[in-house]
C-alpha cells in the first residue's frame, strides 16, 4: 500500500523539477572548474560507518585544495528536492530547512558522486541530464555492486534503490571511480551482461587508511572508556561492522561460544564495533541476551572515531568474516595500529596486499577458535613489517588525476567526456 507521505515526496519531486527545468545550466565560462561534491547522506546524518569515513576523509582533503585548480562546491539532494548548493561548512553545521538554490552547471564542471546516495541519485535523472547537456560531466564512486550480485544479503527497497542508481551510473555517467581493482572487475562484468553497450570510463581509487587524517570525530562516551579500562587486563579481538548479513556475525558468535565453553582456557572477549542493521533481528537479539553480553561480549553501536581508534590500539587483533566487500577499510586501520588481522580469503582482501593478515577458508567453530587463540597470542607488529598504507592525500591525488583536474591535472587520463544523450 502506498502512504500519504510516499505520494506527498513524489508529488514535491516532480513539482521541484518542473519549476526549475530550464534553470539547470548557465552558459558562463569559469576561471577553473567547478567540483560539485555530493554530500546528499553524511548532510544529514554521519552514521560512523566506513563509507561516511571515506567521505568524511576526502571532503577534508578537497577543501584543503580548494582553489588549487578547481572551486569545490558542496551539493546535496533530499526526497522532495533536487541537487542544491549546500553551506561549505556542513559538517559542522547541517542546514536549516530555508530555500535552497538548485545547482546550475556550466561548460567543464565535474558532479562528483561520492556520497552514497543510491536512494536520490536516480530520483533527479533529469537534472543529471541536463547538466550534461551544457558541458559538465558525471563521476560516480562505486563503493561495491553487492546489492546486484547478492540482493538476498539486502532488504528490498535498497535493492531497488541500487538497480535504479545502477542503471545511471551505466546510462547518464561518463565515469565510474572504483574503490577496488575487484570492484571494477565486476563492474566490467556487469556491464557486459547489459544488451547495450555502454560507454562508461572505469578507473581504481586507491583507498586511505589512516583515521587520524579523515577528520575523525571526536570524544570517548563513559561506555567504551569502561571497556578500554577492562582491555588493560583482558586480551580482546576487535570487529568493525554494521551488523548485517554478509558480515556473518553469526559465525564469528560461534567460533567465540566454541572458546568460552572450555572453563579453563583464555579465551579473548569479542568486541564488536557498528551500528544495527538489517534482516540480522534475531542475532541482534542473540547477542543482547547472551550469557556473555557485557562480560566477555561488547556490542557498542556507536563509536568515534577517536573510540575506534582506541579500541585498536587495545585489542590484539582484528577479525573480519564478512562474506563480500568492496574493499575492507578495517584491514588497512589496523594496519595503521600496528595489529594482526584474521580474514575470511577474498580476492578484495588479498588485493591490499598486507602483510598482516592470516586468511581462513574453514567456518568451523574449532577450527576458527584455534586461529583466534593464536591472532590473541601474537604481538604488536614489528615495526620492519609494517608498511606504509596510502594516505588519503595520496587518494585524493588520486582521485584528481582521474578526473583531470588541480595540481594532478597533467598526469591525468585523456578526456572522458562523451555526447550527452
Amino acid at each position: 500500500m502506498i502512504s500519504l507521505d510516499f505520494v506527498a515526496r513524489f508529488g514535491s519531486r516532480l513539482a521541484w523539477l518542473w519549476r526549475h527545468r530550464r534553470g539547470f545550466g548557465e552558459a558562463t565560462f569559469s576561471r577553473q572548474p567547478r567540483l560539485l561534491v555530493d554530500v546528499s547522506a553524511i548532510i544529514l546524518h554521519d552514521a560512523q560507518t566506513g563509507i561516511q569515513r571515506v567521505v568524511r576523509a576526502v571532503w577534508s582533503e578537497l577543501h584543503r585544495r580548494d582553489g588549487q585548480g578547481f572551486e569545490l562546491v558542496p551539493v546535496f539532494a533530499t526526497h522532495s528536492q533536487g541537487y542544491c548548493y549546500a553551506p561549505v561548512d556542513f559538517l559542522d553545521s547541517p542546514p536549516r530547512d530555508c530555500p535552497r538554490d538548485p545547482v546550475r552547471a556550466r561548460p567543464g564542471d565535474k558532479f562528483l558522486g561520492l556520497d552514497l546516495s543510491a536512494h536520490l541519485l536516480p530520483k533527479y535523472r533529469p537534472q543529471l541530464r541536463a547538466w550534461r547537456k551544457h558541458g559538465a560531466t558525471v563521476h560516480l564512486v562505486v563503493y561495491d555492486l553487492l546489492p546486484l550480485l547478492r540482493p538476498l544479503w539486502f532488504n528490498s527497497k535498497a535493492s531497488v534503490h541500487f538497480r535504479n542508481w545502477f542503471r545511471v551510473l551505466a546510462e547518464d555517467a561518463d565515469q565510474a571511480i572504483c574503490i577496488s581493482k575487484q570492484v571494477s572487475r565486476d563492474l566490467r562484468d556487469r556491464l557486459r551482461e547489459r544488451a547495450d553497450r555502454s560507454t562508461l570510463a572505469i578507473v581504481s581509487l586507491k583507498m586511505g587508511g589512516d583515521i587520524a587524517n579523515s577528520r575523525p570525530s571526536e570524544g570517548v562516551c563513559g561506555e567504551v572508556s569502561q571497556l578500554l579500562d577492562r582491555l588493560r587486563f583482558r586480551p580482546a579481538i576487535l570487529m568493525v561492522g554494521t551488523i548485517e548479513p554478509r558480515k556473518a556475525y553469526d559465525t564469528a558468535l560461534a567460533a567465540f561460544e566454541h572458546l568460552w565453553r572450555d572453563p579453563g582456557g583464555e579465551a579473548p572477549d569479542l568486541v564488536i564495533v557498528g551500528k544495527a542493521g538489517w534482516k540480522t533481528l534475531s542475532l541482534q537479539n542473540r547477542i543482547r541476551a547472551h550469557s556473555e553480553h557485557g562480560k566477555r561480549l561488547h556490542w557498542l553501536e556507536a563509536v568515534t572515531d577517536e573510540g575506534l581508534g582506541r579500541l585498536y590500539d587495545s585489542c590484539r587483533g582484528l577479525f573480519m568474516t564478512s562474506l563480500g566487500e568492496g574493499f575492507g577499510l578495517p584491514l588497512a586501520e589496523a594496519m595503521m595500529h600496528g595489529r594482526h588481522v584474521l580474514a575470511r580469503d577474498l580476492p578484495v582482501f588479498r588485493e591490499q596486499n598486507l602483510p598482516n593478515v592470516v586468511f581462513f577458508e574453514d567456518d568451523r567453530p574449532a577450527a576458527l577458535g584455534a586461529l583466534l587463540m593464536e591472532l590473541t597470542r601474537v604481538g604488536p607488529l614489528s615495526l620492519h613489517t609494517i608498511v606504509e598504507i596510502p594516505t588519503w592525500k595520496e587518494c585524493v591525488d588520486n582521485l584528481l588525476a582521474n578526473l583531470g583536474i588541480g595540481e594532478t591535472a597533467a598526469n591525468a587520463a585523456p578526456s572522458i567526456a562523451r555526447p550527452a544523450p
